[in-house]
């Protein structure tokens, strides 16, 4: 099975190619407001793409939460290559994909996960899974937590914390995994795991999550 993968919601953009059990992944850091640029990012892990699309299984992307252009900017363009090559496209939580590529450093074989993202300095998007094995599955639904909340959750020492969303006193805590950075990789393995299931995933079902509204401020 081939996929493709784009990360560009946040302070990064990233791409993996998965090829069977093999990935190719590239990460590159910018300004949260630039705009992605498609052309490098393809050149960077040697995707053709006038003709590389048509040998993919189906492509997937990082929908949020997370930097609101950069989210409705891939969804578009992914939607489009989707609908003319037929492929499937699947939009992929940041908060699933963090606690992913958590998963890999974690060796008990149940443990829970909370993973925080930055919202602003006040508040931070949240979620929480159980890894069972492989398998992750969410506590509670996708949502907006305050900094004294999740102050409250770094007292726990039963679970795993992943994300830029803690407070710094989560730089201290023993079981937070700071290598989990985020990229385009956890997000081709929950895609190739998602297609070997046999379901349909239309490209426009695959939408940006945006859990809080954009706020436009006039110039």
């Amino acid at each position: 099975m081939k996929v493709l993968s784009l990360d560009v919601s946040g302070n990064y953009s990233s791409i993996s190619l998965l090829h069977d059990d093999e990935v190719n992944t590239f990460t590159q850091t910018h300004d949260r407001k630039d705009r992605p640029d498609w052309d490098k990012l393809f050149a960077s892990i040697g995707f053709d793409s006038r003709e590389g699309f048509d040998s993919l299984d189906g492509m997937a992307f990082a929908c949020g939460p997370g930097s609101y252009t950069a989210l409705r900017i891939t969804a578009s363009f992914l939607k489009a290559i989707a609908e003319v090559k037929k492929l499937p496209l699947i939009a992929i939580s940041n908060l699933l994909s963090m606690a992913q590529e958590a998963s890999q450093w974690i060796d008990e074989a149940d443990a829970n996960i909370y993973v925080a993202l930055e919202a602003d300095k006040k508040e931070s998007y949240f979620c929480s899974y159980q890894k069972n094995n492989h398998k992750l599955t969410p506590l509670l639904a996708e949502g907006i937590m305050q900094m004294d909340e999740l102050l409250e959750l770094l007292k726990k020492d039963d679970c795993y914390f992943v994300g830029t969303g803690w407070p710094t006193a989560a730089e201290n805590h023993q079981k937070f995994l700071d290598q989990v950075i985020g990229s385009a990789e956890p997000i081709a393995i929950i895609a190739k795991q998602s297609l070997e299931t046999g379901e349909s995933f239309l490209p426009e079902d695959a939408n940006p999550i945006y859990l809080k509204t954009p706020n436009y401020k006039k110039s």
